[in-house]
Formats: structure tokens, sequence, C-alpha cells
């Protein structure tokens, strides 16, 4: 009798080879999460190089300056880091981005030169403190949960920022915003639209953008005092054909407004002459 074909024999053998693969593929895996996780601990500690006086600041979420004047230079973004320059007149300057941090020029006639303010998970903001500063800032976009904002702060300031978008949210918070604060400011900015912000506060302020609401919408308000709203170099400044507004605010201000679109205007001019 011929002998019978061994197939009962193979159907087992299949399994145990399964097996074998998947326990492999297993073994992998655990290597490669226990390599990966140290990595993933390690990515939301601060990084950052900056120099204080020519040198390096230690590393951690704070750079600080010292008493006197400062020279505080960053070569890259920093990220969840603020930056004070303490007291003194200090010159802060950021070549990268401002990723959820500060930087306080704190008390003195301070410098500050940055990129551009990019919130992601928190707030970033400029504060120049008390003293007559100078702040320049290539652009200021936020959103209504992470506001990107510039502060002059007391004393009379000089303000330079690009475009400011970012609608803010509620009680006004978040969004892209400048505040002149108190002092006579004056505030230069790019185009401010989709629900951006800029107020002079209070004192005698010059405010000048290149537009105002061209797409969805914009504000500028001068606050109390004597302030003077127009367009960059002296220009007449149009507001439209968006949403925008300009509001002169308590005080005989000197405006250059008008509507960019007069026989369809969206767009409001209030308390400005």
């Amino acid at each position: 009798m011929p002998a019978q074909p061994s197939w009962p024999r193979t159907d087992r053998a299949r399994p145990r080879t399964a097996l074998r693969g998947l326990a492999v593929v297993a073994t992998v895996i655990a290597v490669a999460s226990l390599t990966v996780t140290p990595v993933q601990a390690e990515s939301g500690l601060p990084s950052h190089h900056c120099v204080v006086n020519g040198k390096a600041a230690p590393p951690g979420d704070m750079v600080r300056g010292t008493p006197g004047n400062d020279v505080i230079e960053c070569e890259n973004d920093v990220e969840n880091v603020t930056i004070w320059g303490d007291d003194g007149d200090d010159n802060i300057r950021v070549k990268g981005l401002i990723i959820d941090s500060q930087i306080l020029g704190g008390d003195g006639n301070d410098r500050i030169q940055t990129s551009h303010l990019l919130p992601r998970q928190g707030q970033s903001t400029i504060r120049g403190g008390a003293g007559d500063d100078t702040i320049i800032v290539a652009t200021v976009i936020g959103t209504a949960e992470h506001g990107a904002t510039v502060y002059g702060d007391q004393g009379n300031d000089t303000i330079t920022v690009g475009s400011v978008f970012g609608q803010p949210g509620p009680f006004m918070r978040g969004g892209g915003q400048v505040f002149g604060n108190d002092g006579n400011d004056t505030i230069s900015t790019g185009v401010i639209d989709f629900g951006g912000r800029v107020l002079g506060g209070s004192e005698d302020d010059i405010i000048e953008a290149k537009g105002v609401g061209v797409e969805t919408g914009g504000v500028i308000q001068g606050g109390p005092g004597l302030d003077t709203i127009r367009g960059t170099g002296d220009t007449v400044l149009k507001v439209g054909p968006g949403w925008g507004v300009v509001d002169g605010g308590i005080g005989e201000d000197t405006c250059k407004v008008e509507h960019a679109n007069p026989e369809r205007a969206r767009s409001t001019i209030a308390s400005c002459p």
C-alpha cells in the first residue's frame, strides 16, 4: 500500500513559522520604542544659542542680562524661552523665530530687534518696558488662542513692524496686536488685516500703516491724545475695501485717511477729521 502524503505535518508547521515571525516583529518594535523614547522626552527642552556680553548664555528657559547696559544676541530660533534685559540700555537681537517666547527689555532705553513672532502652543510677546525703546519686528501674526503681541510700555517708543494679522479671542486677548501704551509713540506697520490691531495708547502718537482691512478686517485706534494717523511716508492711508476700522479716539487728531472704495465703503473711519 503506497505511503500517504504528509499534509497534516506541513499544515501544523506553518502556524509555528508565523508565530516565530510575529515574535521577531514584536521584538523589533519593542527595541525601536526603547530607542525613540529618550528623543521624544528631550524634544520639549528649550534650545537656543544666545550670547550675553560676549559670553554664551547657560542652557535653560531664561536668558538674562545685567543691571547695566547689555548686548544680547541669539543666532537661531528661541522656543519656550524668556529673554530679559534687566536694567540699563540694552541691545537685544534675535535672528531666528520667537516661538512661544517673550523678550522683555526691562527698564532703560532698549533696542529690540527680532524676526517673526510665531506662537504655536503659547504666546509670543515683546515688551519694551520703561524707557524710550526702539522695537523692530518682521511680522506680528497670531491666533485667538495663541497671540503675538508687541508692547511699547512706558516711554516714547519707536515701533516698526511688518504685517499685523490675527483675530483676537474673548476679551480681545490673543491675535496679532501692537500697543504703544504710555508715552508719545511712533508706530509704523505694514498691512493690518485678518483681525490685526494697532493701538497707540495714551498721549500723542503717530501711527503709519501700509493698509488696513485690505482683504477682511483690521483696526487702528489712536486712543487719548493728539494723534496723527496716516499712510506710510506721510501718504494717505487707504482703509478697506475689507472691513477696516480707523478710530482716532479722544482728542483733536490729524488724519490722512480715506476709504479705499468710497462708492461701496464697508470700512469705518471715526473721530478722525
